[in-house]
């Protein structure tokens, strides 16, 4: 029997019996016989929070009066005047531009073009300007105060349009004392031309205004031929030039701004090539106006390289007579090719492959 009771007890059903009544039994005396179970007093002391809406404070921003002409004025001076003195002298002149020389390897694309007479007139073309102090202006009219005051620029010669070189041109600009330049271009043939074609030799001199190159002399001379020896010689104070040829000398009067066959190329250093559009110019022979149109903006691939330049043609309306330049943009309108259509059909064209910004030393 106790074994029996002792099984009941194990089963879990009968445990799960037992646990019933109990929980039953609890329930039964808290609801009818008020047994009562008192948990401990957690509560503590209530706190009032307090909530309002406020608007937020308006800011009014100070209003500040503009200073006048004359108070900005005053307040400069009263700030140079407590400067230290060597803070307020004048700036440096600034210095002259670095030399370089341009080699097929070293020259990158550019530049401006301007127009071309006769070949022999037309040796090779060079630029230098020199950095010189601000000057007064034109009106309507900008100079390049940081030009070449030296280059020196190396040409193949060419009687067919890029053909193979038949001589060699070279022209050096010196600008001394920012104020004098000299130009000096020399045309050379090569092969067997050189036993029957005579050096071509031009230069120009003047000074550096306002408004750029004043050329006060010019000389063109083919070889020994004196029918073939030409010059100009420039009165700026009457207006005039001389021209002199084997037939004798002749005076026409200038404007402002007239230029020789060397000096007018080397303009375009200083006034940029499509802010004139009409030159005069003197050859020694003659004083004429040429009319330049604009041809576009062209790389052209030459010995130096790729070159971006402005392209400039002068044509003559009642001849097949052309002159074309293109001028390096990077390189302040450097003529870097120049060519010439004669009237009979003959091609003269000049192809830079060097050119160099230093000034050479004397020993």
């Amino acid at each position: 029997m106790w074994n029996n009771i002792a099984e009941i007890i194990k089963d879990t059903s009968t445990k799960r019996l037992a646990l019933a009544i109990v929980v039953s039994a609890l329930l039964h005396a808290y609801l009818v016989g008020g047994f009562d179970v008192r948990l401990p007093n957690l509560k503590k002391e209530m706190h009032t929070i307090e909530a309002r809406l406020q608007r937020p404070k308006v800011v009014l921003k100070e209003i500040v009066k503009e200073p006048t002409v004359e108070e900005l004025v005053a307040q400069e001076e009263s700030v140079a005047a407590s400067l230290p003195q060597e803070m307020t002298q004048e700036p440096l002149p600034a210095t002259e531009p670095q030399a370089t020389d341009l080699t097929a390897q070293t020259l990158s694309p550019t530049e401006p073009i301007s127009t071309v007479p006769p070949i022999e007139t037309v040796l090779s073309d060079n630029i230098d300007l020199v950095q010189t102090e601000p000057q007064p202006i034109d009106a309507g009219l900008v100079i390049n105060e940081n030009a070449y005051q030296y280059v020196e620029t190396e040409f193949e010669v060419r009687t067919e349009i890029d053909g193979a070189p038949e001589g060699a041109a070279k022209i050096v600009f010196n600008l001394l004392d920012g104020q004098q330049y000299q130009l000096t271009s020399l045309i050379k043939p090569q092969g067997l031309a050189a036993l029957i074609v005579s050096d071509l030799m031009q230069t120009s001199e003047g000074q550096l205004t306002k408004s750029g190159l004043q050329p006060l002399s010019y000389l063109y001379q083919y070889g020994d031929k004196v029918d073939k020896t030409y010059s100009a010689k420039f009165d700026w104070t009457n207006k005039t030039v001389n021209l002199t040829t084997a037939k004798g000398t002749k005076t026409e009067e200038i404007t402002d701004g007239t230029q020789d066959l060397l000096s007018f190329m080397y303009q375009f250093m200083y006034v940029a090539p499509l802010e004139r559009m009409q030159i005069s110019i003197a050859t020694g022979k003659k004083l004429a106006t040429y009319d330049y149109s604009f041809g576009g903006e062209e790389n052209i691939n030459i010995p130096l390289g790729e070159i971006k330049t402005i392209h400039i043609v002068h044509e003559n309306e009642n001849t097949d007579e052309k002159t074309e330049l293109w001028l390096a943009i990077d390189y302040q309108y450097l003529p870097v090719k120049i060519r010439k259509i004669e009237k009979n059909g003959r091609v003269y064209e000049l192809v830079a492959n060097r050119i160099s910004t230093a000034r050479p030393t004397l020993n």
